[in-house]
């Protein structure tokens, strides 16, 4: 029989998942940003033809014809005051379904019941290799929001905006201390009294060592095998690392009997915190060289926190990991230079922009004798070509230039974009478009939709982003990918 102590078992899932939600990890350096609801509705495809403030991000070049062409500032005036936020999320690989199939399987009603049926001892084998699986590097989700305002007047710029990227995966399982309370004789008694459908009488899924550290644990030879079979019909992984790891937790089982040993407070599970979150002022001024040609460039003064925690899950409740994250950092002030370029073409426009060219650097805090690693912010390249084929029509296509390093250790973006926006009787803007992250391969495409209502002086806009690949949690289909963007613009 099985008792999880103080029902804390019976809510892993959930907390791991808060836990998630709120601990950053390692960045490198920031990753693309959809900033505004303009481009964020066009797939952030905005490099050659932004035309309001957020093109302190997308191209400062932009702002040297704004006080000179009508054509891509929808501004009546040559003052202007835009503010947005934008957050959104990315669960990567294994994670969602690992959670959702681990909430599926109600462990405490296997204390209570005992393993009374194949359905049980399935569910006693998958729990053990989805626990087990859960610190699996691939295994994260990435939350990132950025925030800002910013004014215009005719050619110059200054804004104030702050970005933020957090990643966070289990680091580290204790499959020992489980907080359970085994009788190994009536656990045993109940396994091999269970009937198997099929049962094929063999021990062909853990390999001889594996059979030994389960029966060194105290299963008997029959319990072994019936493990076995139900752990192939429930489809176990069969990668040696992942199966070794399922095979610990049974093992560990035993580690707990009668309630001496593995007590759930003693667990060790844990997550590294590391994450980075940053606010900039930019100055930005934009010249255009002639009708075609225009530069522009930010000088950023930047305030960067690397955060660094290292916290044991079942030992914090959720305002101890707040409270430690926020707690533990070190602050860093420096400055940031970015450089555009963008070409009038008749109907094509091309553009180009460079984000933090001097790589500013943060540094890392050490905590409790840990040395957290530096932050920096690497160069990154973005060029774009926008076609209009009539007034009021826009397509572009931007590609990073770049590999852009992100909160997830291993993990780059170098997304592809392409974007549409059509204003229909300058009244309605409506936006479209679509995004894939080139280097890597766990998420598909992502859609983008987006909405202007152009009032007098003001303009309200709204856009939204979902990936075609969508992953299981609670029963239901979520996207893997998702992000909601909102700007409000006053013109005079």
């Amino acid at each position: 029989m099985i008792k999880f102590m103080d029902a804390k078992i019976g809510g892993a899932a959930a907390f791991l998942l808060c836990l998630m939600l709120i601990v950053p990890n390692q960045a490198q350096a920031l990753d693309n940003f959809l900033i505004g609801a303009r481009a964020a509705g066009m797939a952030g495809a905005n490099v050659a033809c932004v035309n309001d403030t957020t093109a302190q991000y997308y191209n400062p070049a932009a702002f040297g014809f704004m006080s000179q062409d009508r054509e891509l500032d929808t501004d009546p005036g040559n003052f202007a005051w835009d503010t947005n936020v934008g957050v959104g999320y990315r669960i990567h690989e294994n994670l969602g379904k690992l959670l959702d199939d681990l909430s599926k399987i109600d462990i405490t009603e296997l204390g209570t019941n005992d393993i009374q049926n194949e359905a049980d001892l399935q569910n006693l084998t998958k729990a053990a290799e989805f626990i087990s699986r859960l610190d699996d590097s691939g295994n994260a989700i990435t939350f990132d929001a950025n925030a800002g305002t910013a004014m215009r007047i005719n050619n110059f710029a200054i804004g104030a905006r702050g970005m933020t990227q957090i990643s966070a995966r289990v680091t580290n399982i204790d499959t020992t201390n489980l907080g359970l309370e085994v009788n190994m004789a009536a656990l045993n008694a109940d396994i091999i009294a269970v009937t198997l459908t099929g049962d094929d009488g063999l021990t062909s899924l853990f390999t001889a060592s594996q059979q030994a550290q389960l029966a060194a644990a105290g299963f008997s030879v029959a319990a072994i095998q019936q493990m076995d079979y139900a752990a192939r019909q429930a489809g176990i992984s069969t990668e040696a690392a992942e199966l070794q790891k399922a095979v610990d937790l049974l093992g560990n089982v035993a580690a707990a009997t009668s309630g001496a040993t593995g007590n759930i407070e003693n667990n060790t599970t844990s997550a590294t915190l590391e994450g980075f979150g940053m606010y900039e002022i930019p100055v930005s001024y934009g010249y255009a060289l002639n009708e075609n040609i225009s530069v522009g460039g930010n000088l950023k003064i930047m305030n960067g926190r690397v955060y660094g925690t290292q916290l044991v899950v079942f030992q914090k409740d959720s305002g101890d990991i707040i409270s430690e994250a926020d707690n533990n950092y070190k602050e860093t002030t420096t400055f940031g230079v970015d450089l555009g370029a963008m070409a009038k073409l008749g109907k094509f426009n091309l553009g180009i922009v460079g984000r933090n060219l001097n790589s500013p650097e943060f540094d890392g805090p050490t905590v409790n004798g840990t040395i957290f690693n530096d932050v920096s912010l690497d160069p990154q390249v973005t060029a774009g070509i926008a076609f209009m084929p009539w007034n009021g029509m826009t397509l572009e296509c931007d590609y990073d230039i770049t590999k852009n390093e992100t909160a997830l250790p291993g993990y780059d973006t170098q997304n592809i974009a392409v974007g549409a926006e059509w204003i229909f009787i300058r009244i309605l803007s409506f936006r479209a478009g679509m995004y894939k992250n080139t280097a890597e391969s766990d998420i598909g495409w992502v859609y983008t939709a987006g909405l202007g209502v152009n009032m007098p002086w003001v303009r309200l806009e709204l856009a939204g982003a979902m990936s075609s690949d969508t992953s299981d949690f609670d029963g239901d289909d979520i996207p893997e990918e998702t992000r909601v963007t909102a700007q409000l613009s006053m013109a005079f």
